[in-house]
C-alpha cells in the first residue's frame, strides 16, 4: 500500500522493495518498518522522502492512519521535506488534511487526480467520487492551506465522452486553476473493462481536445507562476540546470522547478532564492546565501 523513496537533492533516488499490491486486497506496510527506513535515510544524509502507493492516503496500520504517519515522519530529525503520491480524492480525510496543514515538513503540494469533470464519465471510470465532492474537497484543502499548490491528472477521449463532457472538464480546470497538470489522450488497454467498449472518438478528435486543455493549462500555469515573482522560495537543490550553464535547479515546497545561478550552492542544500521571473513551468531567481 505504500513504499518509500528518498531524495538527497542530487537526482539520486533510493527505492525500497516494499511495493504496493496491484491485485487483491490492499495492505499497508507496518508503520514501524516505514519509519525505521526513513530514519536510516536521514542518517545517510537524505533530506526529502516521498511516500508512494496505490491510493497512498488510504494507508492504515492499526491506529496509524496516513495523517498520523505524516506526523510521525515529521518528527524524524534530518528529514526536511515529506511528499507523497498518488492520493485518491475519496481518501483525503480530515486527518491527512490536518497533517498537511500543521506539519511544516509536509510539502504544501498535492497531486489530486481528477481524470474528468463529468459525473457520467467518472461513473464509467468507477472513480468513486462526484465532481461536486471533488470541488468541495478542493475548497477544504485551500481553506486549510492557502499556499497549497495543486496538480491533477486528466484523460480526454474516454469511451463515451461527449463534447459536453469534455467542455465540462475544460471549464472545471479553468475554475480550479491547477498549478500544473498531467494530461493524456485515452489509450485502450487490453484486459480493462473500457477496452471492451471500443473507441468512441477518432485520434484526431482526442488530439484536438488534448491540445485545448494543454493550451488552457499553459496559460494558467504561467499566470500562477508569475504571482511568485518577488517572493522568496526555499529550494532543495537537485543538480545542474538543463539549459543554463553554471546554473542549478531544484524544487520549492510547492514542487515548482526553480533555476538560479549556482554560485556557492551545492546539490542537497536548501537555498533561499528570490524569484525574479517565471515561465509556465519554471521559476527563475537569485540565491540569497
Amino acid at each position: 500500500h505504500a513504499f518509500v523513496t528518498a531524495m538527497r537533492g542530487c537526482n539520486k533516488f533510493c527505492t525500497f522493495c516494499i511495493v504496493p499490491y496491484v491485485r487483491g486486497r490492499e495492505r499497508s506496510v507496518p508503520a514501524g518498518a516505514l519509519l525505521n527506513q526513513v530514519r536510516a535515510l536521514a542518517e545517510q544524509g537524505y533530506k526529502e522522502v516521498i511516500y508512494l502507493g496505490q491510493t497512498v492516503n488510504a494507508y492504515r496500520d492499526g491506529d496509524v492512519d496516513f495523517g498520523r504517519l505524516l506526523h510521525q515522519t515529521a518528527q524524524i530529525e534530518g528529514i526536511e521535506r515529506i511528499r507523497f503520491t498518488s492520493p485518491h480524492p475519496s481518501d483525503m480525510d480530515d486527518s491527512a488534511i490536518n497533517a498537511m496543514a500543521t506539519c511544516s515538513k509536509v510539502a504544501p503540494y498535492l497531486p489530486l487526480p481528477l481524470q474528468a469533470a463529468s459525473n457520467r464519465v467518472l461513473t464509467r471510470m468507477e472513480r468513486g467520487y462526484t465532481v461536486e465532492a471533488y470541488a468541495t474537497l478542493v475548497d477544504r484543502l485551500r481553506a486549510a492551506m492557502p499556499n497549497l499548490a495543486l496538480s491533477t491528472d486528466i484523460i480526454v477521449g474516454f469511451p463515451g465522452e461527449q463534447e459536453a463532457d469534455f467542455r465540462a472538464t475544460y471549464d472545471f480546470m479553468a475554475d480550479i486553476r491547477y498549478d500544473f497538470a498531467f494530461m493524456f489522450k485515452y489509450s485502450a488497454r487490453e484486459g480493462t473493462k473500457a477496452y471492451k467498449w471500443g473507441e468512441s472518438l477518432s485520434e484526431e478528435e482526442k488530439g484536438r481536445r488534448l491540445q485545448e486543455i494543454i493550451h488552457l493549462q499553459e496559460q494558467i500555469g504561467a499566470e500562477l507562476n508569475q504571482q511568485r515573482v518577488g517572493q522568496s522560495v526555499e529550494v532543495l537543490v537537485e543538480g545542474p540546470a538543463k539549459k543554463q550553464k553554471d546554473w542549478l535547479a531544484g524544487k520549492g515546497p510547492q514542487f515548482k522547478t526553480v533555476v538560479f545561478p549556482g554560485i556557492g550552492a551545492h546539490p542537497g542544500d536548501i537555498v533561499p532564492v528570490h524569484v525574479t521571473s517565471a515561465t509556465a513551468h519554471t521559476l527563475v531567481g537569485e540565491a540569497r546565501l
